[in-house]
């Protein structure tokens, strides 16, 4: 069975649709429980934007799913939103009639509920998956034109240390080396019998995926998850084979065992492996898929379904809940640290921002690495979204918490003509951000 760019195309279509909805369902859904539970009537929760495709009125509310997945809204009696609706009666039912710490509950409930979700997910994950390090600090290749070719790394170094701190396996490395960003990093390498220094330098981080040194780990070629309804799965592997010699040919580690699969698509050949000292083969006919490589040009792989070994440390029920929230905490801090690096020139819009098309990119390749990874970018842009959404830009929570705020201090509230044309102020704001993140996306997939 080959995998087409066209169902390679439905996978990713499939997967931004459940992504977005997702992400909007747990946002809207915190604006509507809260609304609820502060005595607010909701007139209208809509998962996605119109045109309208289903709806239905239950109780005093419609809901709805319309057809652009790339948002949604609650619409809640006697509040002025992007709906510039100006109907306020001054009923006990209506949002501007309850107190102001009430409003405020409402107006970031939804921005909770991103966060629980980041935090849910990481924590799960971190459970169900422990701690994976990958267990090495060798370089198999250095890719010509990488950051790490300029900083003179070679295949076989072994990094030793990073700033002076030592590091012991791979996952080591790359956090100490995104904790430095946009400064000399100095690395200790053992290279065969003498060790060097090689230093990263700051200036270089500006330029295109400055930020990724580009090295490739050097791993065995044991086996770490298994898909059992690829080839290798039915030909009877398991995790921690490790594979010694495919069609024919001896591996010495993974980069060497994906090569020789890689180049036999839908062809049948021989895999032998180890397990528990034991020998064992069998015959395997590696899967075709179509990739598309930076220049366009359409190749056919061959791929059995399995992915490197990590070690694997079991962590616990509290620590995993501890996890959880530090991982939410990093991703929103690297949000802010890529604002801080475009407003001070330091990177270009284009290398850090990202919109619904390179999204939809993330989420198709998640989709076609598995649920563990695409559960993982849900609880990343989940983190995102509400890092983003209490800014405080008008239409978005974080424009209608600052009013409230002002509203609190001033001991009264904003009127509702002010209110309308800073909504429009803060439309015409997100609506321009939206052509330049669209213009980024494309101008990043094509040019």
């Amino acid at each position: 069975m080959e995998l087409k760019e066209t169902d390679t195309f439905m996978i990713n279509i499939i997967a931004v649709i459940f992504v977005f909805s997702i992400l909007v369902l747990i946002h809207e859904l915190g604006h509507f429980l809260a609304a609820k539970w502060m005595g607010v009537r909701v007139d209208k929760f809509s998962i996605g934007f119109p045109p309208t495709i289903y709806s239905k009125k239950i109780g005093e509310t419609e809901f709805s799913f319309s057809a652009i997945p790339l948002g949604g809204y609650v619409k809640m009696a006697g509040f002025v939103d992007e709906s510039l609706d100006e109907t306020i009666t001054g009923a006990e039912y209506e949002f501007n009639s309850k107190p102001v710490w009430r409003r405020i509950v409402i107006i970031i409930a939804g921005v909770i509920m991103n966060l629980v979700l980041a935090v849910t997910i990481m924590a799960l994950l971190t459970y169900t998956e422990g701690e994976q390090i990958l267990p090495t600090t060798s370089v198999a290749m250095v890719p010509d034109s990488s950051m790490g070719q300029r900083t003179g790394f070679m295949p076989g170094d072994k990094i030793l240390s990073v700033n002076k701190i030592s590091v012991h396996n791979w996952n080591e490395i790359q956090n100490v080396f995104l904790d430095h960003l946009n400064q000399n990093i100095t690395f200790k390498v053992q290279r065969e019998n003498e060790t060097v220094d090689l230093v990263y330098k700051k200036e270089w981080f500006s330029e295109k995926n400055g930020e990724q040194l580009g090295l490739v780990p050097l791993l065995s070629s044991r086996i770490g998850d298994v898909q059992y309804s690829m080839p290798a799965g039915v030909a009877g592997l398991k995790s921690g084979d490790v594979i010694k010699r495919v069609a024919g040919i001896p591996v010495k580690d993974w980069i060497q065992m994906t090569e020789v699969v890689r180049a036999h698509p839908d062809e049948e050949i021989t895999i032998e492996w180890l397990r528990d000292g034991k020998r064992m083969n069998a015959k395997i006919r590696p899967q075709a898929f179509e990739e598309k490589d930076a220049s366009g040009h359409i190749s056919r792989v061959g791929k059995i379904g399995v992915s490197y070994y990590f070690e694997h440390k079991d962590v616990g029920v509290l620590a995993s809940v501890g996890s959880g929230f530090t991982r939410t905490w990093d991703l929103m801090a690297l949000n802010v640290r890529g604002i801080y690096w475009v407003l001070t020139g330091t990177k270009s819009a284009q290398d850090i921002i990202g919109g619904p098309i390179m999204i939809a990119k993330m989420a198709g390749d998640a989709a076609q690495a598995g649920w563990k990874y695409l559960w993982y970018l849900i609880a990343a842009l989940s983190a995102m979204l509400a890092f983003f959404n209490i800014l405080p830009i008008p239409a978005l929570d974080g424009g209608h918490l600052f009013f409230l705020l002002l509203e609190a201090v001033m001991r009264k509230p904003l009127p509702v003509k002010t209110k309308i044309k800073v909504q429009q102020v803060g439309m015409a704001i997100l609506l321009s951000l939206i052509v330049l993140i669209v213009y980024l996306d494309v101008s990043r997939l094509f040019f």
